[in-house]
């Protein structure tokens, strides 16, 4: 029996703001030097939305529906 892996990256189970999502993604993964934790957040963001769950979201935030947690 295959069990549903919620948390394929290993992140812990907390909203994160975007810096601090980045600075994750960059432990976990690597990233070029030159680009900051925020844009590194960002891009991967972009190419994986559903992510954005993870992300702390303003009270003036917009769902523009592409995870299922907005």
């Amino acid at each position: 029996m295959k069990e549903k892996d919620n948390n394929p990256l290993g992140l812990e189970n907390k909203l994160y703001n975007v810096e601090e999502f980045g600075s994750e993604l960059r432990k976990k993964f690597g990233g070029d030097n030159y680009i900051s934790n925020i844009m590194l957040a960002e891009m991967f963001l972009a190419k994986y939305p559903v992510y954005s769950c993870r992300i702390k979201k303003p009270k003036t935030h917009v769902s523009s529906k592409n995870c299922g947690c907005c």
